[in-house]
Parts: C-alpha cells; structure tokens; sequence
C-alpha cells in the first residue's frame, strides 16, 4: 500500500528537498504523490538524490511522480543607465549641455555646445547624450537627432525625441515623462529611443537601465 504521510512529515520532506544545493522551492501534492523540485539550472540536484531524500521518509520511486525544473538565470538588459545632466551657460546666448552615462560599471561623458532658449536647449541636452552614447559605443553605432519636442497628453509634460541610426537607416522614437525636469526628460528619451539598437551591441553580465 502507498505511504501516506501527515502534514508534519510532509512538511519535513519539503524542508529535507529544499536543502539541497540549487533547490529554490518543493512542492508536495497528493497522494498519490506528484513532486515537485524548482532548481537553478547551474546547480539542479540529480534525480537519484531527489529520490533517496525522498526514500529517507519512506517515499519509494515507484510511488511518487517527480517533476524537476530549472530556473533559467535572467539576461542581461544591455541598456545604459541616465546618470545625470548639467546645462550651464559660459555666456550670453550660449548653453553646454553635458551627460554623463553609467554602462558596464563606467561612465561616460557627453557634451555639446549651442544657442540658448528652451527648444535649443532641450536639444542641447539630446545632442550630449548621443555624444556619451558615442563614446559607449567606440564608435560602432551612430545616431542622427531628427527632433526632439515637449508635448502635453493625458494631463501630463512628455518629450519626445526623433532619431535615426546609421545601422538601418530608421526611424527611433523614444519618450519620457518631464514632470520638472525637461532637460533630463530629454536625455532619458534619447536613450528609450535607441535602446533596441544598442540591445544589439552591447553584451555583458551588467544590469544597467535606462532611467532612474
């Protein structure tokens, strides 16, 4: 006749399979018993071992119906991160924009120097952050500003940002909230714009974002 165990011994069965190294969660249904093991893939205990654990409490192989499964580790996003963003003016009429960007544990520096004015400005901000992507890149990938405008929809302060890449030749279009903090807004458009470009060239174990 099959065990049946109680809630205690169920319990202690799941603590013992738990235990074992790369074992992330057990889970007990029956009887007659289904197990099941949600192990990280690098460090998945063989069956065998699941079933003399199992064995110990009096579970033989013939009685339980073992499912073992891998959690696969998660991908890189393989996005740079916003750090920040100055805009100073050196005189009257000009404004330096730079952008400083964080990927793979370094930053990088964007700058760009035109006419003062809001518009301008805004696509000064946009400007230096294609610079820092530049220097991300090594020059691998560039990108053209089209456009970059403030818009007003569903009661709240968006820039959006136009951009094309020398890959394809496409149109990016990229967007941020402004709240504000236009300028900023700016920058993380550009890069929510071409993060899909760069998705394609970037490749390493850092977990970088675009925004906050």
């Amino acid at each position: 006749m099959p065990s049946v165990l109680d809630t205690a011994a169920l319990d202690q069965v799941r603590a013992d399979l738990e235990e074992l190294e790369g074992v992330r969660r057990a889970v007990i249904d029956g009887p007659p018993y289904t197990v099941y093991v949600i192990s990280e893939a690098a460090h998945a205990p063989a069956e065998m071992l699941v079933h003399s654990v199992l064995s110990r409490h009096g579970l033989t192989p013939s009685e339980v119906e073992l499912h073992v499964s891998h959690v696969h580790a998660p991908e890189p996003r393989r996005r740079v991160r916003f750090v920040s963003i100055q805009l100073e003016q050196p005189r009257i009429g000009r404004v330096i924009a730079r952008v400083e960007l964080e990927w793979a544990g370094r930053t990088h520096l964007g700058e760009y120097e035109g006419e003062s004015g809001f518009a301008l400005e805004l696509r000064a901000a946009a400007a230096a952050t294609l610079s820092a992507l530049e220097e991300v890149m090594g020059g691998r990938v560039k990108f053209q500003l089209v456009g970059i405008k403030p818009f007003r929809a569903f009661d709240a302060d968006v820039v959006v940002a136009l951009l094309r890449s020398d890959v394809d030749g496409k149109s990016l279009i990229g967007a941020a909230l402004a709240a504000d903090a236009p300028f900023r807004a700016a920058a993380v458009a550009v890069l929510n714009g071409t993060n899909r470009v760069l998705g394609n060239y970037l490749s390493n174990d850092e977990d970088g974002q675009v925004g906050e």
